[in-house]
């Protein structure tokens, strides 16, 4: 078995939460650092079925309707009623994800003798989700109520698992605005304060809650919202997180999505050169995410060695770009056992 770990981004296509636990760790088991829910009630279309949890709670309404093709074409909302969206008029779900989690991971963790596996639990940043809901002009506006709603279910979560949760953010609207100004993405970064707003996020929660943060292209259907030239602005972002991230806080670890969608990682070392500027803290674990399905296990060796040339050690785990949850279970079955392989044998 090799040092690498496995990564698993979060979402998994299986019935129950039970099963999609059971599905990662009979495949990874002991190469496993975190154990994701699975987010089985979510999976298949990521944030679309918390935003219309909330239009069902009252908090939200449609503003443009989409038929959710793709990102472009989703669904935007606003307030219900003309009110001012705040984070009491939302009940986002993660206590809830955790509160169904906590037992099985539990038991499971007992049964199979795991004590270094910590529970994962994925939720999309508050700057993520507002974005989304609420397109770009809706930012602004109401990015602190999904904050506040998004502490809440942290801090509840904390009561519940203490520090036997690590708490992924999914910084997909951030990448993928840094990804499409390239470029100029460094301005981007800091007109908007990207990376310095998902430290604050972090800073937001109660000290000594532990984190990891999973930059993301997106995935709908297997087509990522958008691509990089080079990983420059992945760089750059996670730079900028690490910059401002508060010091009672743990950085667990930061994934990388170098494959987007149904295109596979780059075979071009010029692709991954910036690597060599990527400053995590000590303590702080990379995954790459370039485990895909188009390439040969050869070829995805080859450029598992592109990568860690270019970042000048080896990577502390890989993944997918994203979660399983969009894929086909045979598919899904089939990249966890190529991550496997890639991770011991790279």
């Amino acid at each position: 078995m090799g040092t690498r770990a496995v990564h698993f981004v979060g979402s998994f296509p299986a019935e129950s939460t039970d099963a999609a636990m059971r599905a990662m760790l009979d495949s990874a088991g002991p190469q496993l650092r975190t154990l994701p829910t699975g987010e089985t009630a979510r999976y298949e279309f990521y944030i679309r079925p918390i935003i219309e949890d909330l239009v069902k709670q009252g908090a939200l309404e449609s503003k443009r309707a989409g038929q959710w093709r793709t990102s472009r074409e989703r669904t935007i909302y606003r307030a219900a009623g003309g009110k001012k969206l705040t984070g009491d008029m939302m009940d986002l779900g993660y206590f809830r994800e955790a509160e169904e989690a906590v037992p099985v991971f539990n038991a499971l963790r007992a049964e199979r003798d795991l004590s270094g596996i910590t529970l994962q639990l994925g939720m999309p940043t508050d700057f993520t989700m507002a974005f989304i809901t609420m397109g770009a002009a809706g930012v602004l506006r109401n990015k602190k109520a999904f904050t506040d709603a998004t502490v809440r279910d942290i801090v509840a979560i904390r009561e519940l698992a203490g520090d036997d949760v690590v708490i992924q953010f999914e910084a997909t609207a951030e990448l993928v605005l840094m990804a499409n100004t390239q470029p100029l993405h460094k301005l981007a970064n800091l007109a908007l304060g990207l990376g310095k707003g998902i430290a604050e996020l972090a800073a937001a929660c109660p000290p000594g809650t532990r984190f990891g943060v999973h930059l993301c292209l997106g995935s709908m259907n297997n087509k990522a919202r958008a691509t990089l030239r080079n990983v420059q602005p992945f760089v750059d972002l996670a730079n900028s997180i690490v910059r401002h991230w508060p010091a009672d806080r743990t950085l667990t670890f930061v994934h990388a999505p170098f494959a987007a969608g149904d295109i596979p990682p780059s075979a071009n070392p010029k692709f991954y050169v910036p690597l060599k500027n990527l400053a995590l803290a000590e303590g702080t674990d990379f995954y790459a995410g370039m485990v895909h399905d188009i390439p040969t296990e050869t070829e995805q060796l080859q450029t598992l060695q592109v990568i860690e040339r270019a970042l000048g050690r080896s990577v502390d785990g890989v993944a997918t770009a994203c979660g399983l949850g969009r894929r086909p279970r045979p598919v899904a079955d089939a990249l966890m056992a190529r991550a496997n392989t890639l991770a011991a044998k790279g």
